[in-house]
């Protein structure tokens, strides 16, 4: 218990010296070969003499981050990716053929591994097919007019079916548009695409008046990367261009690469604070400041993009798309700072919510109803729905969302106990977040809880943690989710949780907080990691275990479901 203590203050003190002056905390996304390699491509096309400096750095840096294997991952020297490895290869051989030879000859003999550019085509083994074809045509490594086309007349679709594309419509609408002026149609489809360009910018202009103009698309360098580079090829907008390459110019990092995400301060800051509240530090003056924060991060307009009503959070401040588990963040915070039911925040959240459940009784991250995997329903999601519904709302089990959220557990369980979830890798995430939410109903001996937990039981590593991984290297995140489900439904005495905690103990850094793991998902094959989501976690395990086994005092924290 002596060294529980000490591991809950040493990551409190280090949260508490890295919260920022409003309130917030600020996280940290690895740099990523893939973001890196989009950003200097976009602005070699875009504004190659202004840019000149930042390109050859992103160049270097590239070379730099090369796999031992000889291809590129989520992360530099990470284990190398078929989705990101065509990327920089062709982005090399672009940029400087002549100094990254070497570099592109290792690229190209480990797509080769991978199945050659026959596999690069195949939606099935490259999930990022069309880009990954897109960048190496712009290094002359393939024949661009074999990449399929964009349909841009998506455009003219009902909006109801353009959201079931979710977030990747900007890039969708935008690499069709660079298509159709770079490459040779026929007269009609000529007279097709000039007809789309209007709608195709009013919906783009749309988005920036709700991202905001230091927004971006979507936080994302990657993304901004993208839209500038199908722009300047096309050569239309230039006004969108240039805040795309100021975007890129106040992103990139000083050794010259980028992220995928500038941030996720408002999942940061949840994931922090919630660590903090099960800590008692929900009164604490320094949380005074973060709570006004959260509440000045909901949007209040409706989203027509994804479909959603006003109300909800995104991951970042007035620029994030708002989004199921942002919101259900947002509101357990809230409710465990003692914001009230009544409150009118709240209550548009906790609308929000139950506008957003899908026919099912799921959640996805961004649209109702979406039969896509890239946005379908989510374990995590629906269990961080669930909670909050339940302390924002005051709903319980009887309550038809939360009884049709719990009917979709039932039918989604597989078949050994696990959930599956489309944000992130492994199975612990959607297992020990929905046994939690169980739990937190007084639900912890009914069977879907029950198979969760000895799931957990049985996946547990021979060194106490929990990875990605049937046995995989455990990870501050997997152990820390299975600790929260299973500290939630059972004894704090029990040997896992005492094998679990004393991981997490023994792992943490000096600095106070935890080694993060590339475990989140962008979106399709694309990972990434973030440190304040290990931290966060932690935190919440530690400190609800410390509440499990420590006497009745004033410095015990209480919350609802606690």
């Amino acid at each position: 218990m002596t060294d529980v203590r000490r591991s809950v203050e040493l990551a409190v003190d280090a949260l508490f010296d890295r919260q920022r002056v409003n309130g917030s905390w600020q996280d940290h996304l690895p740099s990523a070969p893939i973001a890196t390699a989009s950003a200097i491509v976009a602005l070699h096309f875009a504004d190659p003499v202004g840019s000149a400096s930042l390109i050859r750095a992103g160049a270097a840096w590239l070379r730099a981050a090369q796999s031992d294997d000889g291809g590129w991952g989520d992360a530099a020297k990470a284990p190398s990716t078929f989705n990101v490895t065509p990327m920089a290869t062709g982005a090399l051989s672009l940029i400087d053929p002549e100094g990254s030879a070497e570099h592109i000859r290792r690229g190209l003999e480990r797509i080769e591994g991978f199945g050659g550019m026959e596999a690069v085509a195949d939606r099935d083994i490259c999930k990022i097919f069309l880009m990954c074809q897109q960048f190496l045509s712009l290094g002359g490594l393939y024949d661009e007019r074999k990449i399929m086309r964009l349909p841009l007349e998506i455009i003219f679709l009902p909006r109801m079916f353009r959201q079931k594309v979710s977030f990747t419509v900007p890039w969708l609408l935008l690499w069709g548009m660079m298509q159709a002026h770079t490459r040779p149609w026929n007269p009609l489809r000529r007279a097709v695409n000039r007809v789309c360009e209007r709608p195709i910018f009013a919906y783009l202009d749309e988005l920036e008046q709700f991202e905001g103009e230091d927004g971006g698309y979507q936080e994302s360098p990657f993304m901004v990367a993208l839209a500038c580079l199908a722009l300047a090829r096309a050569g239309l907008r230039r006004d969108i261009v240039e805040r795309c390459i100021a975007y890129l110019h106040r992103t990139v990092r000083p050794d010259g690469s980028w992220p995928v995400n500038r941030d996720l301060e408002l999942c940061a800051t949840t994931f922090v604070t919630h660590g903090l509240q099960d800590t008692g530090y929900a009164s604490d003056e320094r949380l005074a400041a973060t709570r006004e924060w959260i509440r000045d991060c909901q949007r209040h307009t409706r989203f027509s993009a994804t479909g959603c009503p006003p109300g909800g959070w995104g991951w970042s401040w007035r620029c994030g798309w708002p989004n199921t588990d942002d919101t259900a963040d947002a509101l357990i915070a809230l409710a465990r700072f003692g914001d009230p039911r009544t409150d009118g925040q709240v209550r548009a959240g906790v609308d929000w919510l139950v506008a957003m459940q899908s026919r099912n009784g799921s959640w996805s991250c961004f649209c109702r109803n979406n039969p896509i995997a890239l946005d379908g329903a989510c374990s995590v999601m629906s269990a961080h729905a669930v909670t909050a519904l339940r302390e924002s709302g005051g709903l319980t089990a009887a309550d038809r969302p939360i009884a049709r959220a719990l009917a979709w557990f039932r039918r989604n369980q597989r078949e050994d106990g696990s959930f599956t979830t489309p944000w992130y890798r492994g199975l612990v995430a959607g297992t020990g977040n929905v046994l939690d939410a169980l739990a937190g109903l007084g639900l912890a001996d009914d069977p879907t809880a029950r198979r969760c937990r000895d799931w957990l039981l049985a996946n547990q590593n021979p060194d106490g943690g929990w990875g990605q991984d049937e046995f995989g290297a455990s990870t501050a995140e997997d152990t820390a989710w299975a600790l929260l489900g299973l500290l939630g439904s059972g004894p704090a005495s029990e040997p896992a949780v005492q094998d679990g905690v004393a991981w997490l103990v023994s792992h943490q850094r000096p600095d106070g907080l935890w080694q993060p793991t590339i475990l989140g998902m962008y979106f399709l094959d694309l990972k990434y990691s973030c440190d304040l989501l290990a931290a966060g976690y932690a935190l919440q395990a530690l400190a609800r275990y410390r509440q499990a086994t420590a006497p009745p005092g004033p410095g015990k924290a209480v919350h609802a479901g606690l």
